[in-house]
């Protein structure tokens, strides 16, 4: 997707990697290559992708480039929360995440006077205890323990979303209120559910600030919009964030709901079968960082695919649109062949306003079970949406169910759509 023009950059990446990284080193000589061997776009599909599993095994002394270490300055450190497998850690320099960061929140002009100059917003974090560098599952550590060196309030949540007890959902309300963030940087799955328990308890979240949100490390889904937008009113920005944590802000939503890649802090490729795949056809994620001194990466798999959308937005941003398909991992993959992917389920669910959240998952034999917790359904709106799962997922078997629980994954993440079938095919 990355235009022509952006290539020399590349080419600046790629002799950088080499010169200064013992892994990328060996990868290119493993396959015969040098930098001087990758004059154009075409030649770049030559050099096979790089993976996670590359990084969890050389790390840190074989990605880090020559003249750093984890201690240097400005270096930051991430642990993944284990969504694919092992957890990955990383590291990134500051201003490298500040500067895609703010290229990706550009789209959104509800966000800017976040970063007005000298402006620190005050921010909490709500998510998956896995995603966070503190003790947060517990409930019993205090607001000082759970506050990050950057400022950052994390707030207190149960590995297993549905189990968190009142309490702690309480406590978490409570502290959003002393904190007074400018800004909630969430799953959206998590603080939909806070908003459901804000109706029961009759509590709200609020702030003396001016408050934002933004959604990450889960595919936000129809009927989780709808419950953070009911809730939190028109005048609270929500954009929704493509990321990763050893990458920082891949993309964002602008106003018009739309979401947009950022293509300008890293080159960006759809690939699939070893193909760039053209616009309107889904295709994986493969990032290759610029000017990145610290840990740069060439054509990094993300094991994330999108759909190129290829028309312009009308909110004024130039980078491009994409669709949000999901993981590979999470993908249903059907008898015939054909595979539906996290975001075509999102799609056809909607927002559901009689749903309060779901979960469609695929077993090893193919057959797939919808559960769901319902608030207060009417029996034609349950029998429509069994029908188009049916239709769509034929001719593999379809089961639904009204449940009262739904689990987490082992990362603590909640995830909408899952696939054993796709899972063990990573592996």
């Amino acid at each position: 997707m990355s235009t022509a023009i952006d290539f020399e950059a590349v080419r600046e990446e790629i002799a950088y990697a080499f010169d200064r990284t013992v892994f990328f080193r060996e990868h290119m000589e493993a396959n015969a290559l040098r930098p001087e061997d990758i004059r154009s776009a075409e030649d770049f599909l030559r050099i096979p992708p790089t993976s996670k599993s590359h990084y969890r095994r050389n790390f840190p002394a074989g990605v880090l480039a020559r003249g750093y270490t984890l201690n240097s300055p400005h270096v930051m450190r991430f642990q993944s929360s284990g969504t694919s497998g092992d957890r990955l850690n990383s590291a990134i320099l500051a201003y490298d995440l500040t500067r895609r960061q703010a290229t990706a929140l550009a789209v959104h002009p509800g966000f800017d006077e976040l970063w007005r100059p000298g402006n620190r917003p005050r921010i909490c974090r709500f998510a998956p205890p896995n995603c966070s560098d503190v003790e947060c599952a517990t409930g019993f550590s205090s607001m000082d323990d759970r506050t990050l060196p950057d400022g950052t309030l994390v707030l207190t949540v149960a590995h297993d979303l549905l189990a968190t007890p009142e309490w702690q959902v309480v406590k978490a309300f409570d502290e959003i209120e002393a904190y007074e963030p400018d800004l909630l940087v969430v799953d959206p799955t998590h603080l939909a559910f806070l908003t459901r328990w804000g109706r029961r308890l009759g509590r709200e979240i609020t702030s003396k600030r001016k408050l934002h949100v933004v959604c990450g490390y889960t595919l936000m889904t129809g009927v989780a919009r709808r419950q953070l937008d009911a809730t939190l009113g028109p005048n609270v920005p929500i954009g929704d964030m493509i990321g990763m944590s050893e990458l920082g802000y891949l993309g964002f939503e602008c106003h018009h709901g739309n979401r947009h890649i950022n293509d300008r802090d890293f080159y960006v490729e759809f690939v699939d079968d070893g193909e760039h795949v053209p616009e309107g056809r889904m295709g994986e994620l493969y990032v290759t960082t610029l000017d990145d001194g610290l840990v740069p990466r060439i054509r990094y798999a993300t094991g994330d695919y999108f759909t190129p959308v290829g028309e312009p937005c009308g909110c004024g941003s130039d980078l491009p649109v994409v669709r949000i398909e999901g993981r590979a991992t999470h993908m249903i993959r059907l008898a015939d062949g054909r595979i539906v992917t996290p975001g075509a389920v999102a799609a056809l669910v909607g927002d559901a306003p009689w749903l309060d959240l779901y979960k469609l998952a695929q077993d090893a034999t193919g057959a797939c079970t919808f559960r769901y917790l319902a608030d207060e359904p009417a029996a034609a709106e349950i029998r429509d949406l069994e029908d188009r799962l049916t239709e769509v997922l034929a001719p593999n078997p379809l089961r639904c169910e009204a449940v009262d629980y739904i689990a987490c994954e082992r990362s603590g993440k909640f995830q909408s759509c899952v696939s054993q079938i796709s899972a063990e095919v990573a592996r």
